[in-house]
This record gives C-alpha cells, sequence and structure tokens, in this order.
C-alpha cells in the first residue's frame, strides 16, 4: 500500500499566492479602485481628510504610504499585489487557527478553501481596494484571541489581539461592529477573562484605532464626511437621481444578500452553523461563543450599507469560516452529499471570477498592465509638450503612474464628482474636492497640466452625457488639445502651451 503524500504547507500558500496574483493580473479595472490607489499616490505630499478626501477610515493610505515611492510608475500593480499576498496570509491564518483549536488538517483545508473560493474574498483579493488589509488584521486578531481564551490568558495576548482588531477598523469601518461585538463578548465574560485580560483588550483596541483617532483630531469635519456623512448621503442621492431608489429598498436587499452569500460557501455555512445553534448539538465553548457574536455582528456590517455589495460580506469571513472549519470533524460532513454540496458552492463562488478573467485569458490581455502603460505613456506625452502641473481625471489610478502630481481635489474619483447638495461651496473647497456644479470655477482658477477622460461617460439619469462631459466641455473651451491613448480606452487633453 502506498502512503499518501503529504505537500509541505508553504508550498501551498505559495501556490495560491501565484494563482491570487494571476488573477489580479487579469481581473477588469474595477470602478472603486481609483480612490485607494489615489489615496496613497497623495500620501507623498499630503494627508488624508487634511489634504485630500479619503471616504475611508485611513490606515491603509498610512501603511502603504511608502510603496508610493518605492513602486513608482508602478503603484496600482504594486497595491494589487499587496492585496493579494494579504488575503492569503488570512488565508493561511484560518487554516492555522482552526488546526491550534482542535480541527484536524482535513478540517481546517475545507474551511479555507472554502474562504478562498467565496466570490467575496476573490474579489477583495485582486483588486486594490481596501478589503484586504483589514481582513488581513482582522484574522490575526481573531487568532490571537482564540489563542488567548484557550491556553495563554495572558494580557499581552489580548492586547496584541485588541491592537490589530482596532487597525482592521481603521483600515475601513465596517470592521468596527464585530470589533464591538468582541468588546462586548468580553464585557459580559468579565469573571472568566480577568478584569486585567479585559482592560488589556480594550487598551489594545485603543491603541490600534489611533490612526482614525489622531487624523480625525487635525481635521475633524473633512474626516467626519469621509468616515461617515458621505456613506450614509451620498449613496441614497446617487440612487435618487437615477431613479434606483429600489436599490436601497429592503426586498431587493435581502436577495443581494442571499445571492452574494449563495457564492461561495458562505450560505451553507451559516445555515449549518445556525442548525447546530437551534439544536445545541455542539458543546459550548469560550470559542464558539466568541465566533457566533462575530457571525452576527458581520452580518449586520454586511446589512447595513445600501446598496449592498459584494465586498460588504468580507468582515462576515473569517469569524464564519472558522467556526464551520471547527464542525468539520463531525461524522455527518464526511458523507457524498455533503461533499458534493461543498464542491457546487465553491464552484459557485469562482465562477463570477472565471467569467470575469477569461476573455483576458482568451486574448493574452493584462487590463492592469495595460493601464500601467498608458499612464506611461500619458506621462511621455505631457512632459514632451513641456507642460506642467496636475493631472485630472476621474479614473485616478489610470494616470497614477504617469509620473505627474495628481489633482487632490480628484482623490475620490467620480464618488464625489456626481454629489449635488452634500456639501456647500465652502465646505467643497475646505474638503478638496469638486462636483459637477463646481467644475468649471474650479478648473479655471487652477488649470491642470492635463485631462484624461473616458471611463466615465456612460450616460444615466442623472449625467445623460456622462460624467466625464463637464471636463470635456471645459478642455475644448479652453482649447486643450485632444489625443486617443495609446490603449484606446479614452482620450488625453493637453494644455496649450
Amino acid at each position: 500500500m502506498t502512503k499518501a503524500v503529504r505537500i509541505p504547507p508553504l508550498y501551498i500558500f505559495l501556490l495560491l499566492l501565484a494563482i491570487l496574483l494571476g488573477i489580479a493580473a487579469l481581473r477588469p479595472i474595477d470602478h472603486d479602485e481609483g480612490q485607494y490607489v489615489a489615496a496613497v499616490a497623495l500620501m507623498r505630499s499630503g494627508l488624508p481628510y487634511r489634504d485630500f478626501a479619503y471616504l475611508q477610515t485611513p490606515l491603509q493610505p498610512l501603511l502603504f504610504a511608502p510603496l508610493a515611492r518605492l513602486c513608482e510608475g508602478w503603484l496600482f500593480l504594486a497595491l494589487r499585489a499587496v492585496n493579494t499576498l494579504c488575503a492569503a496570509g488570512a488565508a493561511a491564518l484560518l487554516y492555522q487557527t482552526v488546526c491550534r483549536v482542535g480541527g484536524s488538517r482535513r478540517s481546517a483545508g475545507i474551511a479555507a478553501m472554502a474562504l478562498v473560493t467565496s466570490h467575496a474574498f476573490l474579489f477583495a483579493a485582486t483588486v486594490a481596494r481596501n478589503d484586504a488589509l483589514p481582513l488581513f488584521l482582522h484574522m490575526a486578531g481573531l487568532a490571537l484571541l482564540i489563542d488567548a481564551l484557550g491556553n495563554a490568558r495572558r494580557p499581552l495576548f489580548f492586547m496584541l489581539a485588541g491592537l490589530l482588531l482596532g487597525a482592521a477598523a481603521s483600515a475601513k469601518i465596517s470592521y468596527g461592529l464585530p470589533a464591538a461585538a468582541i468588546g462586548l463578548f468580553a464585557l459580559v465574560n468579565i469573571r472568566r477573562l480577568g478584569p486585567m485580560s479585559v482592560l488589556a483588550l480594550a487598551a489594545g483596541g485603543i491603541a490600534g484605532g489611533l490612526p482614525t483617532l489622531i487624523l480625525w483630531a487635525i481635521a475633524p469635519d473633512a474626516a467626519w464626511f469621509g468616515i461617515i456623512d458621505y456613506s450614509l448621503k451620498a449613496p441614497l442621492e446617487w440612487q435618487m437621481l437615477n431613479q434606483r431608489t429600489y436599490m436601497v429598498e429592503t426586498p431587493l436587499s435581502a436577495l443581494r444578500l442571499l445571492r452574494f452569500l449563495a457564492q461561495g460557501s458562505a450560505l451553507l455555512a451559516l445555515v449549518a452553523i445556525g442548525v447546530a445553534v437551534l439544536r445545541r448539538s455542539a458543546k459550548f465553548s469560550m470559542t464558539t461563543a466568541l465566533l457566533d457574536s462575530v457571525i452576527l455582528a458581520g452580518l449586520i456590517a454586511a446589512w447595513l450599507p445600501r446598496p449592498i455589495y459584494v465586498q460588504y460580506l468580507v468582515p462576515l469571513l473569517p469569524a464564519l469560516f472558522l467556526r464551520f472549519g471547527l464542525m468539520l470533524d463531525d461524522p455527518r460532513w464526511p458523507r457524498p452529499a455533503a461533499i458534493a454540496a461543498l464542491m457546487l458552492c465553491m464552484v459557485a463562488g469562482t465562477a463570477e471570477t472565471a467569467i470575469r478573467i477569461a476573455p483576458n485569458i482568451a486574448r493574452a490581455h493584462s487590463p492592469i498592465l495595460s493601464v500601467t502603460h498608458s499612464a506611461h505613456a500619458i506621462g511621455q506625452s505631457v512632459r514632451a509638450a513641456g507642460i506642467t502641473g496636475p493631472i485630472v481625471s476621474l479614473a485616478p489610478e489610470r494616470v497614477v503612474d504617469s509620473g505627474l502630481p495628481l489633482d487632490p481635489r480628484f482623490a475620490a474619483g467620480p464618488f464625489l464628482f456626481r454629489t449635488r447638495n452634500l456639501l456647500t461651496p465652502a465646505q467643497q473647497t475646505a474638503f478638496h474636492m469638486l462636483n459637477g456644479a463646481s467644475i468649471a470655477n474650479g478648473l479655471t482658477r487652477q488649470p491642470p497640466a492635463a485631462i484624461v477622460t473616458g471611463q466615465e461617460s456612460a450616460p444615466s439619469p442623472a449625467s445623460p452625457k456622462g460624467l466625464d462631459s463637464s471636463l470635456i466641455a471645459w478642455a475644448r473651451a479652453h482649447d486643450y488639445r485632444a489625443a486617443t491613448l495609446p490603449s484606446g480606452e479614452g482620450t488625453l487633453y493637453l494644455r496649450p502651451e
């Protein structure tokens, strides 16, 4: 009888990383990436909120700021790669944590596979948004806290766990709800954990939130708008302007949430955990009680923002698949029907990603490389014309690698530009932004060296000629010279000499 060959975990991790990097190279550019790439690029000369608008908590641009200089000219590509590394690290931590808590290697491997084949994970892992970094930080904090609940029981472990969990919320505000659930769990169980451990956890959480608190103190109004007000008001305003209020209503939101849960094993895991809790078929432990409370908070975090998008599920995944992994050693899970259901869910989770990258595989085309080369060409064209000054675009991810400074008023890409009545003119100036109504005066006061259009040309009820139309009209009115980008995906307008 031949002995089964055991592949070292490091090799599996490197294989996963290579696959995710390949997907990142082939995935089309996402509409949201611009604001996160621009924020890191603008860290060369300023801070979020004080010097440019940022629509999230600020840890990601702060941590990734060195990449703006180390990877100049290749920043967009580097940010996708770093996000991929963070996501792969989260999957590795999930595997290790299931094993440490007492699960078998088989169960840990299935839980990790369930995570990495979820559409929400694959999306977070292969774009330059702010999903993968907080996923890694939250997963690491959860792993440390579970260790502390088990054998460690030392305040230092609780403090480090709190630091990582607080840092995750400082990278993305939606991780604040799971962190708050953990804090509430610690308070409820203060006698079991000990007052010093709970205090250490709270102190670590406050330390992890310091980046947000400090930048909030520097520019309180701009930070409040970027972190809180924008997400509460702007998406609703945009859907109303486009006559799509149904997108934020409960029936469609519930269907969208179920759809995203079903794109992978998350829905199956939730049902299995729910049945186990109702039947009380698993022994009570501090770990399972903690994970159940974090799963509930993750579901609330996914449900609250409107419209619901797949990335809102990411904060739910670490606790969900940790809890699921601890159930997989039950004798019922190795049955053929359970294995078939899991495999079907994994295929469903990878389907949308496969569909999105298939055309690029067929023609050996990398959107991220195409955009980077186009940015290099933009920089060469502007320098060859002898023009100096910032560059303006509603798709900043397509120009950050040009070697030219980005106009900080366009740091948020289209998301602030398309607002109507959220801010007064004085607030727009204070928060370093322009919208469709203020674009003409703003550009006339500070004319850019170049304007790049083409990515926001789609018509909508709110903007019948596309958001780019006001930029194009201003450029033509001021005799900017038009040239087609080498990629064919847009137009470059050069200021007259």
